[in-house]
C-alpha cells in the first residue's frame, strides 16, 4: 500500500511540475500563476506587512476533507495545513486556523477576514474574478463514490432517479446542480461538512452516492471498505491552489515562492505522504 501511495503522489507531483515548466515559459499565461490586476497595497486588508507586525498568519480552511485537512487527537492536520506551516515559517510568524464551513470560506478570504484559504480549493475562472489564486500544487478530479455493494451507479446517466450528496460552496455542488438538479434528473442533497457527517450518510443509506475529489475519496476508500470509487466525472480534472484576497500580490509571492520550494526539494511529497499514511492510521 506504501508504495502505491507513493508513486500516485510521485505522479501528481511530476504532473504539477510539467505545468509549471509550461507556465513560466508561456508569454500569457492564464492559469491560477497569472497576474492581474489589484487596488492599491495601502487599501488591501491583507499584506506580509500586516501579517508581520500582527505577528501571525491566520489560516482559513475546512477541516473536514482528510487528507488535505482534519482534526486528529484535537489538532488540525493534513496537507494543507502543513503547508500554511510553511508559509508561516518562510514569514517569521505564527500560523492561526479559523475552521470554517467550506460555503462560507472564499467569501472570508474575499473581505480579508483571514490571510489566506488553503482547503482543496479549485482554481476556476469564475473565482478568479473575485479571488488570487497561487499557482498550483495539485492536479485533482472529481469522483463519484457509492457502497462496494452497489454495481448499478458506473456513469453519469446511473445517477439518475438517485439521490446524490454534495457539499455546499463546492465545484461538486456546481455540476450536481448544473447536471442532474436543474433537469431533474437526480435529487440533491446538500451538507455543510464533509468527513465524517457526510460519509456517514452515504454508509447509512441514505443516500445513493456523493460526489467527491478523487484524494479524499481514494484516503476514504482505503480506510473504509464498505466505500468505492464508482466513475470519474469527464472533463473534470483541475488545478488546486491557494486562494487570497485579490490585492495580496506580495502574500502572493511568498506562498509561490514556498510551493515551488517544497516541489523542488521533494518536501511536498513527504508532506503528502506522512498525512495519508496518518488519516489511515487514525
Amino acid at each position: 500500500m506504501k508504495s502505491t501511495i507513493l508513486a500516485v503522489v510521485a505522479l501528481v507531483v511530476g504532473l504539477i511540475a510539467g505545468y509549471l515548466v509550461g507556465m513560466y515559459s508561456a508569454p500569457k499565461p492564464t492559469t491560477p500563476a497569472a497576474q492581474t490586476s489589484a487596488p492599491a497595497a495601502a487599501q488591501c486588508p491583507v499584506s506580509v506587512d500586516i501579517i508581520k507586525k500582527r505577528g501571525k498568519l491566520i489560516l482559513g480552511t475546512d477541516a473536514t476533507w482528510p487528507p488535505w485537512e482534519w482534526v486528529a487527537n484535537n489538532t488540525f492536520v493534513g496537507w494543507d495545513i502543513d503547508i500554511a506551516r510553511e508559509i508561516a515559517k518562510a514569514l517569521g510568524v505564527e500560523l492561526e486556523i479559523r475552521d470554517m464551513r467550506f460555503a462560507g470560506l472564499l467569501e472570508a478570504v474575499r473581505k480579508g477576514d483571514v490571510d489566506l484559504a488553503l482547503s482543496a480549493i479549485t482554481w476556476t475562472t469564475e473565482r478568479e474574478k473575485v479571488l488570487e489564486f497561487s499557482m498550483p500544487y495539485y492536479l485533482e478530479s472529481i469522483v463519484v463514490v457509492t457502497k462496494t455493494s452497489r454495481n448499478d451507479i458506473n456513469k453519469v446517466e446511473d445517477l439518475y432517479g438517485k439521490k446524490v450528496g454534495v457539499q455546499i460552496g463546492t465545484t461538486h455542488e456546481e455540476w450536481a446542480a448544473e447536471n442532474l438538479e436543474k433537469p431533474g434528473k437526480a435529487t440533491v442533497s446538500r451538507y455543510d461538512k464533509v468527513y465524517p457527517y457526510m460519509v456517514e450518510v452515504l454508509r447509512r443509506g441514505d443516500v445513493d452516492a456523493i460526489i467527491l475529489d478523487r484524494s479524499i475519496a481514494t484516503a476514504l476508500a482505503r480506510k473504509f471498505p464498505d466505500l468505492k470509487i464508482a466513475f470519474e466525472l469527464p472533463g473534470s480534472a483541475g488545478y488546486i491552489s491557494a486562494a487570497m484576497p485579490k490585492c495580496a500580490q506580495d502574500l502572493k509571492l511568498v506562498v509561490n515562492q514556498v510551493i515551488e520550494n517544497l516541489m523542488q526539494t521533494g518536501k511536498l511529497e513527504e508532506i503528502m505522504q506522512k498525512n495519508f499514511e496518518l488519516f489511515l492510521q487514525s
